[in-house]
């Protein structure tokens, strides 16, 4: 089999087990779902979903392969000789692009889940902890590949992800679908006193 086609069927995996998560936390919430329940709603074996996501939240959370892969490249093509937030903040803007106005399906399954997080506080928590699994590999590829000092690393790739999840959370909480972009730049546009 080749590596396009196993590639193509993991994420296909990982879409069907993540909305298999979303549609039965909406439907009976967190501590009313289990394991089992989310095997059995994607077709899968409950240690299939343990292959992808540790925790029956971060099933729900399985992110984006697309998203991942552009904030992945855009990480590594960053100009360490310029100013750092700014670039930062066009990665993040980058990558979220990729959910546009919540009307892809991958779009969809991000706004479900900002919707969702408000009432479930361990999906809170796995989301946070996600966020911080994936500051601390961004701040190692800035610091180790890029030659950038930690601090510098840190701060830049932690206040603009502070900004992402109030953008993810303007956005969800919006009657509007606008674009999960046009959330983060007006969110940036607060930071800035832009606004």
């Amino acid at each position: 089999m080749s590596t396009a086609l196993q590639d193509r069927r993991r994420h296909q995996t990982e879409r069907e087990i993540r909305d298999a998560a979303l549609d039965l936390f909406e439907e009976r919430g967190v501590d009313g779902t289990t394991v089992d329940d989310i095997a059995h709603a994607a077709g899968v074996s409950p240690r299939t979903v343990y292959r992808y996501a540790t925790t029956k939240e971060r099933a729900a959370l399985i992110p984006d392969a697309e998203a991942e892969a552009r904030f992945e490249a855009a990480l590594a093509a960053l100009d360490p000789a310029a100013p750092l937030v700014p670039q930062v903040e066009g990665l993040w803007r980058d990558a979220l692009a990729v959910f546009g106005d919540g009307r892809s399906a991958t779009g969809r399954a991000v706004l479900r889940l900002w919707r969702l997080v408000p009432r479930e506080p361990g999906l809170l928590l796995a989301a946070i902890a996600v966020d911080e699994e994936r500051l601390a590999r961004a701040q190692r590829v800035l610091v180790d590949d890029l030659g950038l000092d930690a601090l510098t690393a840190r701060v830049a790739l932690e206040s603009t992800a502070v900004v992402v999840r109030v953008a993810l959370d303007h956005w969800a909480a919006g009657p509007r679908r606008a674009s999960l972009v046009t959330a983060y730049d007006e969110a940036c546009a607060a930071l800035h006193g832009q606004r």
